[in-house]
C-alpha cells in the first residue's frame, strides 16, 4: 500500500538521493500540478480519464478510462532533455499502481519510450509491439484472468523474465540506462523495498538511447492506472546545487506543515520572515519537515489552535561553490474552508418526495481531506430528519416540502454549508414504458415481430426473478429463480429511420439525429440498439446514440431505468412465476435529468427499460444556499489521535471538539 512510502522515506532517502554532481533533469511528484494536462499528461481518445488523484499521503496522476476498451496516456518529456545533457548514462525512476487492473482483457502495458511519435499515432495498442524505442516494457501476461488481483507481467518482450504485481499497491522502477553500451539495469520492488524483478536489458541496436516519455496501456474494462515520484538524473562533472522541492503535507487551522526534500551532500537554506536556518543533509537524509507553527508539536494530533505565521518561505540549497535557484512559498494562516456539497436528485415521486444524492469534490481542497456531511431537513409539516458522518455519494430521502440543509466538515478545516429548498411538487406528465408494451403497443409503433432474441440477452441468463417458493430461512437465500430466456423481439431496420421527421421512437421520445442502426424493443425488457449500421449490419460502429422527450422544458424532470451489460445491472425481485417476473420494474434508475437534457443509449449490451416524465405542479426556488458556519456544538468529535468519531458510540477515552478535549468515562 501507498502508505508505506512515508514509513520508510526516510530509511531509504526516496527523495532523489544521490552523490554531489548529480543533476536531476526532471522532477514530478504532482504536489503542486494544476491538473494533469498541466503536468504533461495526455490520451488521444479519452481526456476526461486523466485527473491528480490523491490521499492522505499526497497527490499522483491518475488515468481512469472507464466502461471503455483498451486505452492508452501517455507523458512526454522530449528527446532533447535528456541527450543536450551531454551524458551517455542516466536514471529513470518513477512509483506506479494498478489501483484496478481492467476486468474483462488483460492487457495493461507500461512503457519508457524513445519515440515520440508511436503514442499518438497508435495509441490504445501495445507501445512494444509497435514500436523498437522501448527502453523498457511491462506488459501483462496473455495467462492472467480477468477476475485475479495479482497478475504477471512480462517484462521486455521476454517470457522468461516477469514481475508479479498485485493490486492496489505500490511499487519503485529504477532504469540505468547506458547510451554506449546499449543497455537498461533495471529494478523493481515495492515501496516497502520487496523485489519484484531486477536484471540487465539489451535494448536492439536500432533502439533509440534517449528516453522520451512513459507510457501506459489501460486494458479493458475500469481499469485505474496511477503513477508519482517520476524523476530522471544523470553523473556531471562538478558540483550541482539541485532546486530543493516543497510540498505542503499537514494542515491543521492554521498550521501549515511542509516537507522540503533535498539531496545529499547539499545544504538546505531556510528562510521565513526574516529568520534564515541551514539544515544538513546529514541532520535529516534529505527530509526536512518545516511548520509556520512556532509551536510545532509532530506529535500532536488534535485541533492546532496555536497563533501561526503567515509569509513567504525561501529554500534554496549549497554545495561546494555551486547554489540552486530559490524556490518562494507563500505560506497562509488562515483556516481553510472546504467546499460545499453539490446536492442532486436521483429520484422523484409524485409530490414533494425526492430523494437527493450529496457529493463534494475534494480535490480543490489542499491535501484532499476526506469530507464527512451532516444532513438536516426540516419539513414545513413538522417532519425532522438528521443523518450525521455522512461520505461522499449517501443519499436521503425527503418525503415532504421543507428546507436540507448539508453542512460538510473535515479535520482542521473550516466548515461549510449549503441548503437546498424542496419546495417544488411533481406530477407524472409522461410514462414511456418499454418494459411493458403489449405487441399491439409495439408494431403500432412500427416495429415488426422478428422471433426471439437469440442473443446474450437470452443466452446469459441474466435477467431474472427469485422463486419466492425457495425461500431458505436459515441463509436468508432463494435457491430458486426464473429466468426469462424466450423474449419477444421486434425491429425497426435501419433503412426505416431515413429522416429526422422518422426519429419518432415512441410517443414524444425521438432520436436527436438520423438513426443508422437496427432498432430492438424486446418485450418485457426495453429498446436496445444494434452495434454496427445498416440492415444487415455491415456498416462501421456506432457507441451512443442520443434521445430527447419532445416538449419537455427545462423544468420538467425525466427519470430513466436501465440496465448494463446484457442484464447483469437488472433487478431480481422475489416472485411466484415468471409472467410475475416480466410484470415487475426490473431495470434500476440509472438517470435523473433535466427535461431538456438528451438521454443516452449505449449499443448492443445496455438497453432502456422506461422513461418517465414529471412536471411541476407549482412555482419553488431550489436554490441552493451557500455560506459558511462558524463551529458549532454539532462539530465533528476526533479521537486524540484525530481520527474521526462517532458521536452517538462514544467510548471512554479522550476526545477533541472545536480544539478541546474532554473524556468519556
Amino acid at each position: 500500500m501507498r502508505k508505506f512510502y512515508l514509513m520508510f522515506l526516510a530509511l531509504f532517502a526516496m527523495a532523489l538521493t544521490a552523490n554531489a554532481g548529480t543533476k536531476v533533469l526532471y522532477s514530478q511528484d504532482f504536489e503542486t500540478a494544476i491538473d494533469a494536462a498541466a503536468a504533461g499528461w495526455a490520451s488521444p481518445n479519452v481526456p476526461g480519464g486523466l485527473s491528480i488523484g490523491s490521499d492522505e499521503y499526497g497527490k499522483f496522476f491518475q488515468f481512469s478510462p472507464g466502461n471503455t476498451n483498451d486505452r492508452s496516456a501517455h507523458l512526454l518529456w522530449g528527446e532533447s532533455l535528456v541527450k543536450d545533457a551531454g551524458v551517455t548514462a542516466y536514471t529513470v525512476k518513477f512509483d506506479f499502481c494498478f489501483y484496478a487492473f481492467g476486468n474483462n482483457h488483460v492487457t495493461s502495458e507500461i512503457a519508457l519510450m524513445s519515440d515520440e511519435t508511436t503514442c499518438t499515432n497508435k495509441p490504445n495498442g501495445n507501445f512494444k509491439n509497435n514500436s523498437t524505442n522501448c527502453l523498457f516494457d511491462l506488459s501483462e501476461a496473455s495467462s492472467n484472468t480477468a477476475s485475479a488481483t495479482d497478475r504477471t507481467f512480462i517484462i521486455n518482450g521476454d517470457e522468461g523474465s516477469t514481475a508479479n504485481l498485485t493490486q492496489g499497491i505500490w511499487y519503485t522502477v529504477t532504469l540505468v540506462v547506458d547510451t554506449e553500451a546499449k543497455t537498461v539495469d533495471y529494478n523493481v520492488c515495492s515501496l516497502t523495498g520487496d523485489a519484484v524483478a531486477s536484471g540487465i536489458y539489451e535494448f536492439p541496436e536500432d533502439c533509440n538511447p534517449w528516453a522520451t516519455g512513459i507510457y501506459y496501456l489501460a486494458g479493458r474494462y475500469w481499469n485505474v492506472g496511477q503513477f508519482d515520484k517520476i524523476s530522471i538524473e544523470a553523473e556531471v562533472e562538478g558540483d550541482i546545487a539541485n532546486v530543493p522541492s516543497a510540498s505542503l503535507t499537514g494542515v491543521n487551522n492554521a498550521q501549515r506543515v511542509y516537507t522540503i526534500n533535498f539531496m545529499e551532500g547539499e545544504t538546505l537554506h531556510v528562510s521565513f520572515n526574516g529568520s534564515e536556518e541551514t539544515v544538513s543533509y546529514d541532520d535529516c537524509e534529505g527530509v526536512y519537515v518545516w511548520s509556520n507553527n512556532p509551536n510545532y508539536d509532530p506529535s500532536n494530533e488534535g485541533l492546532i489552535t496555536d497563533a501561526c505565521n503567515g509569509g513567504t518561505l525561501n529554500i534554496w540549497t549549497t554545495i561546494g561553490d555551486a547554489t540552486s535557484e530559490v524556490v518562494a512559498i507563500e505560506v497562509e494562516n488562515t483556516i481553510i474552508p472546504v467546499v460545499t456539497a453539490t446536492v442532486d436528485v436521483v429520484d422523484v415521486l409524485e409530490g414533494y418526495a425526492k430523494t437527493y444524492k450529496i457529493t463534494a469534490d475534494n480535490s480543490t481542497i489542499p491535501l484532499s481531506p476526506q469530507l464527512f456531511f451532516n444532513a438536516e431537513f426540516i419539513g414545513d409539516d413538522g417532519t425532522h430528519i438528521q443523518k450525521n458522518d455522512l461520505t461522499n455519494g449517501a443519499t436521503i430521502e425527503l418525503p415532504s416540502k421543507g428546507t436540507l440543509t448539508i453542512t460538510t466538515q473535515a479535520f482542521g478545516y473550516a466548515e461549510v454549508s449549503t441548503t437546498v429548498e424542496n419546495n417544488i411538487a411533481y406530477k407524472q406528465s409522461k410514462v414511456i414504458d418499454f418494459a411493458h408494451m403489449t405487441a399491439a403497443e409495439i408494431t403500432a409503433a412500427g416495429f415488426s415481430e422478428d422471433g426471439n432474441v437469440t442473443g446474450k440477452f437470452a443466452t446469459y441468463g441474466r435477467l431474472f426473478g427469485y422463486d419466492a417458493s425457495t425461500y431458505n430461512a436459515e441463509d436468508d437465500t432463494y435457491t430458486g429463480t426464473f429466468v426469462y430466456s424466450e423474449i419477444p423481439q421486434f425491429t425497426k431496420l435501419a433503412s426505416e429511420w431515413e429522416t429526422t421527421e422518422n426519429n419518432v421512437i415512441v410517443g414524444d421520445l425521438a432520436f436527436t439525429a438520423v438513426c443508422p442502426v437496427n432498432v430492438h424493443i424486446f418485450q418485457g425488457v426495453g429498446i436496445n440498439l444494434e452495434g454496427m449500421k445498416g440492415d444487415d449490419m455491415s456498416g462501421s460502429w456506432i457507441s451512443s446514440l442520443y434521445m430527447t422527450v419532445n416538449g419537455a422544458t427545462e423544468n420538467d424532470i425525466i427519470k430513466v431505468s436501465s440496465m448494463g451489460n446484457y442484464g447483469s445491472t437488472s433487478l431480481h425481485p422475489v416472485v411466484n412465476s415468471l409472467d410475475e417476473y416480466i410484470a415487475s420494474n426490473n431495470c434500476p434508475v440509472t438517470a435523473v435529468l433535466k427535461g431538456t437534457d438528451q438521454i443516452s443509449l449505449y449499443r448492443v449490451s445496455d438497453l432502456i427499460g422506461c422513461i418517465t416524465v414529471y412536471s411541476p405542479e407549482n412555482t419553488g426556488t431550489g436554490i441552493n444556499n451557500v455560506e459558511s458556519v462558524e463551529s458549532s456544538e454539532d462539530a465533528p468529535i476526533y479521537t486524540i489521535s484525530g481520527v474521526r468519531a462517532n458521536k452517538n458510540n462514544l467510548k471512554s477515552g479522550f476526545y477533541v471538539q472545536k480544539g478541546r478535549t474532554f473524556i468519556v468515562k
